[in-house]
């Protein structure tokens, strides 16, 4: 009786098998990393909405003012106001906020956003991870640099209570332009008075532009709303090395990359913040150190606007000056380099 032959594979066939295998597992982890950037874009939009709704939740109960982007101590201290936290911490004296704390703006806010950990510090993976597990816990300030470190510790000492959601929030605020970037005034002319770092009636370029306002101090007050950022995510960034000749610059896609409380433009008054590197959309040139918009899921940056929309940009959209200042007639040739005069100093 004869036996039927088994036929086995051949080591061609398995590479083939194998090979098809290995092209459908990285189809799947593909189309599931790229799921997951959708998905994390997604809840930032979402989160960015409801930080748009708390900002207006601020505007609605002081007469339509803006959230103003930055109030140094002094400023705090000549207004007589003060911030207090949800509740009194155990070990702490008073439920008042440090005023180094509340220079910026997230504990401003934070009665409007209900104290929310996902929209304050959502992008660490367990924010709530402290020996009390509270809100307030003193942590430090996650800085990759030590010349950043230094800058940030000038405005809230780590040692402060709550500094790192004072400084390093998952969203960055357009501060400069919105609200107003709020100091004393060192000008001899004006001493000891309370003034935003760009006033209304600057002079916007070289050619023959009136006046305008840079700034707008109230949300009706916006020109542009559908264009105007308001809040987007943010990382202080240190300036390239041989900045003039950068080949490459930052390309920032790191999840756990700490936060900033404000956001910077391409141009700050009349100073150079940062560039597209290259022509490159998704890579930076920067000039000095500053809190600069941030890929951290994708090459995709999502922003909040002055109507309530939020979207998915990236820096060369950014480049734009119309995304940052508050202005309508500006020229095609001034949206990428809208430099205006008037700095705080001049005031």
């Amino acid at each position: 009786m004869r036996r039927d032959s088994v036929r086995a594979f051949t080591i061609v066939e398995l590479l083939v098998v194998v090979s098809i295998i290995a092209i459908l597992l990285a189809l799947l982890v593909s189309g599931i990393t790229g799921a997951l950037k959708t998905s994390k874009n997604s809840k930032q939009l979402s989160n960015l909405r409801q930080l748009f709704t708390g900002w207006t939740l601020y505007a609605n109960q002081y007469n339509d003012q803006c959230l103003p982007g930055f109030l140094s101590v002094e400023v705090q201290k000549m207004w007589k106001v003060t911030y207090r936290m949800k509740e009194k911490v155990e070990g702490q004296s008073s439920d008042k906020f440090d005023r180094a704390a509340t220079q910026t703006y997230p504990w401003r806010l934070a009665p409007y956003l209900d104290y929310s950990w996902e929209l304050l510090l959502g992008y660490r993976d367990d924010p709530n991870s402290s020996s009390t597990g509270s809100i307030y816990t003193i942590a430090p300030l996650e800085i990759a640099s030590a010349s950043q470190s230094a800058a940030l510790r000038q405005l809230c000492p780590s040692a402060t209570m709550g500094a790192s959601v004072a400084l390093q929030p998952a969203y960055g605020y357009n501060a400069f332009y919105l609200g107003g970037w709020w100091d004393i005034s060192k000008n001899p002319k004006s001493p000891g008075i309370a003034r935003p770092y760009f006033s209304d009636g600057l002079r916007i370029g070289t050619g023959k532009n009136s006046n305008a306002g840079a700034t707008t101090r109230t949300i009706g007050g916006i020109a542009i709303p559908d264009r105007m950022t308001v809040f987007a995510p943010a990382a202080y960034l240190a300036a390239n090395a041989n900045s003039n000749s950068v080949k490459d610059g930052y390309r920032i896609l790191e999840p756990s990359v700490a936060g900033a409380a404000w956001l910077t433009p391409p141009w700050l008054g009349s100073e150079r913040i940062w560039s597209t590197s290259n022509n490159d959309p998704f890579s930076l040139a920067v000039y000095t150190d500053q809190a600069i918009a941030l890929m951290r899921y994708s090459k995709q940056i999502p922003a909040a606007k002055g109507d309530g929309s939020t979207k998915l940009e990236n820096y060369e959209e950014f480049t734009d000056m119309r995304e940052w200042l508050n202005l309508t007639d500006i020229s095609n040739a001034q949206m990428k380099s809208a430099v205006h005069t008037g700095t705080f100093a001049d005031q």
